[in-house]
């Protein structure tokens, strides 16, 4: 797919149309009673996912940023998702306020890992001393995969998911280009939903290009019966229940790297491909381990 002018506006034109839709639907409250949905004044373009109950936490939540799908959807757009992720106790952080819609930038994650760890520290924070700041996660999906890809060069940040994402032969996009391969420095994964996937060509040609030291999974959900298009087999499963597959893989993945349950690989690194055995939709590639 070449990108242009005018598949750059129809992009954004229909992600927005679908994200409208979303927000009759689910409204701005979080999708799980145990996750609060908010916007902090200090962080004023962002939507934070928490969990309700900071005072009873038995561990400190790593951070996960999510870049806004389309560069540009509200920080309520991913609810099932996001929701679901911060209720097994992460502080996700959502480019984008609640029902904002503006053009979102790689530098928003940055700040998103900025504003944690300076919450982190703050005394008078609800968050002081609740945050794990040294496990990050960064992600996104579509355009915000994008977003992920080039901030994942910060030094601060643990591990790296493209979901339904890859960059352009050509760049720009999502403020990426393929120089931000070589400067990926953790474990990186890329999530797509089959070759009817509009990003597809893109992630394998990002998994091809990895460097060796760089530990890669490319996993592949085939959803070819959504059909192709921004609004196909690209959106995964993000608007269903819990988010759906991915939601369940997004947190095998995280409780792996970020909180160290070592017997999650297994589910993406090794020959008996468990998520495979769980739904013969999934077709998982790795390398560099």
């Amino acid at each position: 797919m070449k990108w242009n002018k005018y598949s750059a506006k129809h992009f954004l034109f229909t992600y927005v149309f679908m994200l409208i839709f979303s927000m009759g639907i689910s409204g701005c409250d979080s999708a799980d009673p145990d996750v609060k949905l908010e916007q902090d004044p200090g962080l004023k373009n962002h939507t934070i996912y928490r969990p309700k109950d900071l005072e009873g936490l038995e561990e400190k939540l790593p951070i996960v940023v999510w870049g806004a799908g389309g560069c540009i959807s509200p920080g309520f757009a991913y609810n099932d998702f996001l929701s679901e992720i911060a209720s097994k106790h992460y502080l996700v952080i959502a480019s984008n306020g609640i029902f904002q819609t503006r053009l979102s930038n790689p530098d928003m994650l940055i700040e998103a890992i900025d504003w944690a760890i300076s919450e982190n520290s703050r005394p008078e924070s609800k968050y002081f001393g609740k945050i794990n700041t040294e496990k990050v996660a960064s992600m996104g999906q579509s355009c915000g995969g994008l977003e992920a890809l080039h901030a994942g060069a910060d030094p601060r940040v643990t591990t790296v998911v493209a979901w339904n994402s890859g960059i352009f032969d050509t760049g720009s996009l999502g403020g990426a280009t393929k120089d931000d391969l070589l400067t990926l420095h953790t474990p990186t994964m890329w999530v797509n939903s089959g070759p009817k996937d509009i990003a597809y060509a893109q992630a394998e040609k990002d998994y091809a290009a990895v460097p060796d030291y760089v530990p890669a999974v490319w996993a592949n959900y085939d959803l070819s019966e959504n059909g192709t298009g921004v609004t196909g087999a690209h959106l995964g499963t993000f608007f269903e229940e819990k988010g759906g597959e991915f939601g369940r893989v997004a947190i095998l993945w995280l409780d792996y790297l970020l909180k160290g349950v070592e017997e999650n690989k297994a589910e993406f690194v090794g020959p008996d491909c468990p998520l495979c055995a769980y739904d013969p939709k999934w077709t998982v590639q790795y390398k560099n381990w």
